[in-house]
């Protein structure tokens, strides 16, 4: 980047800063309610077992009156892992959870960033870093929902596809061994968005040339995540999360197209119907003008002007609208058809955060293609109203520090409340509970320590190769 590039992209930072970080100053005394109010007695137990070197932590030793619960064999244990390295290095689990979901933040806007620079200009790919973090689904997730591990997602998904993308154009070494460490924290930052994403990330590779060695990168990325999937899917029967899923009727979660475009903004919850949610489900009005507009462009440009067609921006285009379809009621025939399987992804509305990334991309399309005098600065002028319009958004019901703790972190909390308020870990009636690690849990670590040790040795033999 040229020095006014550099300092744009810098100002661009410090608006983020001011408009997001003043909401999750990590040095504040308030912090802000939201839905999943486990998450800080979760941390907490987190970083015991990390002080105390089990590691990976699986049990939270304090939950359900100190008898113990297994819910870190269960939960994608990513946003913990960051969360709780932060709280060890000194700030207290309230600040630590601020600067982490702020750190996510930041990583999603480089990522998209640097997603996006490889297909697009500077300032159209800048733009679309703005657009993804700016979506209304970002401050949704925390402010409202507290849900860590969405937002670990959603930072880390354009990453994934960053070192795809990278690894087929220019493969080599460090490329390979950091994109298959990105893909595994992918993949163990939630259970649901992890799992959709595998399918998605697969189908983009076959759509890039040095396939084999994409493929090879995922496959590595699964084997360093077996430490957490391979118990989780072989335990998971032994205990009563099946059951647990299934009483969330998905039927009351759909949404009317409407809401996508405008829903009014609220902290309450989802509930059935188009009128009485809590919770905005909206994606943010500049972004999805922009995506029809960026589609419109493409097919214009495909059937019109007759150009090649490009299978990535098309990869773009279906995906994102395949996954905002499935949030409707339009699409309860799909539901009900695999409703076996659907129900465990419980609310239809969670595509919305998936389908992101494809909405940002056909965006960024827009303007890249777009020919028109003064076109930087009016992207430019783009980039601070986004940020002004969306960014009012990025605060939560606040609460002081020490209220908070008090709520959510006392000891009585922790041994008595937080198992019961997730209780789909439970044993199911025919299992005796013996949180001791298990022969299974054994192997999925050495696979995962084989793994890891073969890719250092594999970077450092390369290194000396060269």
């Amino acid at each position: 980047m040229n020095k006014i590039k550099t300092l744009v992209f810098f100002l661009s930072i410090i608006l983020m800063i001011f408009f997001f970080g003043k909401n999750l100053n990590p040095f504040s005394s308030r912090m802000f309610q939201f839905h999943d109010e486990t998450q800080p007695a979760r941390i907490q137990q987190f970083t015991s077992n990390l002080k105390k070197l089990k590691i990976p932590p699986r049990i939270a030793y304090d939950f359900n009156q100190k008898k113990g619960y297994p819910v870190f064999n269960f939960y994608s244990p990513f946003s913990y892992w960051v969360t709780s390295f932060v709280n060890i290095t000194g700030l207290n689990i309230i600040n630590s959870i601020k600067l982490s979901f702020l750190l996510a933040l930041f990583l999603a806007f480089l990522g998209a960033f640097l997603f996006l620079r490889l297909f697009f200009d500077f300032y159209p790919a800048l733009l679309g870093g703005i657009f993804y973090v700016t979506s209304l689904y970002f401050p949704v997730d925390i402010f409202v929902r507290g849900n860590l591990a969405e937002i670990w997602f959603l930072a880390l998904f354009p990453l994934g596809f960053y070192f795809i993308l990278l690894n087929s154009q220019k493969p080599n070494k460090f490329t390979f061994f950091f994109g298959a460490f990105i893909l595994s924290f992918i993949f163990t930052s939630h259970n649901i968005y992890s799992l959709i994403s595998i399918p998605l990330i697969i189908i983009f590779s076959f759509l890039l040339k040095n396939k084999k060695q994409s493929l090879a990168m995922i496959g590595s990325s699964l084997l360093l995540t077996a430490y957490f999937w391979l118990p989780a899917l072989i335990e998971m029967k032994y205990t009563i999360a099946k059951e647990m899923a299934a009483k969330t009727n998905f039927h009351d979660h759909f949404l009317c197209w409407w809401q996508l475009w405008q829903s009014p903004w609220g902290f309450g919850g989802s509930t059935a119907g188009c009128i009485e949610d809590g919770m905005s489900f909206m994606i943010g009005k500049i972004q999805v003008v922009f995506f029809i507009l960026g589609i419109i462009l493409f097919l214009h440009n495909l059937f019109i002007k007759n150009k090649r067609l490009n299978l990535v921006p098309l990869f773009f285009i279906v995906y994102p609208l395949l996954l905002l379809f499935l949030t409707t009621y339009q699409s309860q025939f799909i539901w009900n058809f695999f409703s076996p399987l659907m129900s465990v992804i419980q609310f239809p509305w969670r595509f919305i955060g998936l389908s992101l990334l494809g909405i940002t991309f056909l965006s960024v399309y827009f303007f890249h293609k777009l020919k028109i005098p003064m076109k930087n600065f009016f992207i430019i002028f783009i980039v601070i109203s986004v940020l002004i319009i969306n960014g009012k958004h990025f605060k939560g019901k606040e609460i002081r520090n020490d209220a908070f703790e008090k709520k959510f972190l006392s000891q009585k909390y922790i041994e008595n409340r937080v198992a019961l308020s997730i209780p789909e870990y439970f044993p199911n009636k025919n299992v005796k509970i013996n949180y001791g690690e298990t022969k299974i849990e054994k192997i999925s670590n050495l696979i995962t320590a084989i793994t890891m040790i073969s890719l250092l040795f594999y970077i450092l033999k390369k290194s000396k190769s060269n």
